[in-house]
């Protein structure tokens, strides 16, 4: 049966390396689960790195872990239905309507909170946000309700349009930031700079006014999301899918006539994005796909059998649905020599974003 392998030792690894990097520059790390459904075992991991606050995009992955030691921050705005249980469950949400934050502001009177905002701003991604010259007036409206709390600010880059922060954005970002806190009087204390695309920018750039990145693909996958190559220092496979042949029949392509032999594995199209799908270490090719059956091309190689597994790579799509899946099994690994290294890891204490 199709399951993951998730392996926990190179999930921590990563986890030490981005925390390290970050922290080099005065940057807090908030680790972004919704690729991995916010599963439990993984921020227990994240947990032995001192992350202790996390961002999700659904609040039903993060309704379970309500009672916790973590806090949270819910990314993407919740329906009508679900306020009070967004106040109840998370810290901090980024927002980006008045009406919701009027009314968020009501719901955690009556119980007795406050509840911690930051407001997204639309820069260039246009996937959502607040156009920058709203943001006095949002400031303005917000700072006289007594039970929200507005820390902050956020941005957002390639997560619609599929354009890479430059150094130019980041000297705007200030800009914007620094002529909002002139003009309200509010100084804002997290300056949420974006999410795994800035971090390439990182490694050459100053950002200023960025205090705050959230980070979720470079560090379960490894790569640079600008350009979906691997970062060298980081692992590419912590989370991997092991697939089992079902089948293995000769064949014939219907438009040249030529002989093949295939093999299905029990994977398919309701289970994951199957074009993000990669065979590792089998010089075999993907033929396509049904609802739940994956073909393969075996080139010839006459040694598989039924009941071998076949290993795959998952792209961000095919990582995020296949961790949504509840009927795939959930294999959790550790790696001794791995394990060696995080035990040894020298990082600095976590960057002074307070929550």
């Amino acid at each position: 049966m199709a399951q993951l392998n998730i392996n926990l030792s190179k999930i921590e690894y990563n986890a030490r390396v981005l925390q390290q990097m970050l922290t080099r520059k005065h940057i807090h790390l908030t680790p972004v689960l919704k690729s991995v459904a916010s599963d439990q075992r993984v921020i227990e991991r994240l947990n032995k790195v001192g992350l202790t606050h996390f961002a999700d995009s659904r609040l039903n992955h993060l309704t379970p872990l309500r009672d916790t030691d973590n806090t949270f921050t819910l990314l993407r705005p919740s329906r009508a239905s679900e306020y009070k249980a967004l106040v109840e469950t998370c810290k901090m949400s980024i927002q980006t309507e008045l009406s919701v934050i009027r009314e968020l502001n009501e719901i955690a009177a009556s119980l007795g909170k406050k509840h911690q905002i930051m407001l997204m701003v639309d820069w260039k991604d246009g996937r959502e946000g607040i156009l920058t010259y709203d943001l006095t007036h949002f400031v303005k409206e917000i700072l006289p309700l007594r039970h929200i709390n507005l820390v902050g600010i956020a941005f957002n880059f390639m997560c619609f349009n599929s354009i890479a922060p430059t150094e130019d954005d980041v000297a705007m970002m200030t800009q914007v930031v620094d002529a909002v806190e002139s003009d309200t009087g509010h100084h804002f204390r997290v300056i949420s700079g974006g999410n795994s695309s800035m971090l390439p920018l990182l490694m050459y750039s100053d950002l200023e006014r960025i205090n705050e990145l959230r980070i979720g693909e470079t560090l379960f996958r490894g790569i640079d999301t600008t350009t979906n190559v691997g970062i060298a220092s980081l692992y590419q496979d912590c989370i991997t899918l092991e697939a089992e042949i079902l089948e293995i029949q000769p064949r014939i392509y219907l438009e040249t006539g030529d002989k093949y032999l295939q093999a299905i594995v029990d994977i398919g199209q309701l289970d994951t994005m199957v074009n993000e799908l990669k065979p590792i270490a089998h010089q075999i090719e993907i033929l396509g796909a049904t609802s739940d059956q994956l073909m393969l091309d075996l080139k010839g190689q006459d040694f598989y059998q039924v009941g071998d597994t076949i290993h795959f790579s998952l792209g961000y799509s095919a990582l995020s649905l296949c961790m949504f899946q509840d009927h795939l099994e959930r294999n959790y690994e550790e790696d001794k020599g791995i394990e060696a290294v995080n035990r040894n890891f020298s990082v600095n204490a976590c960057s002074g974003v307070r929550r």
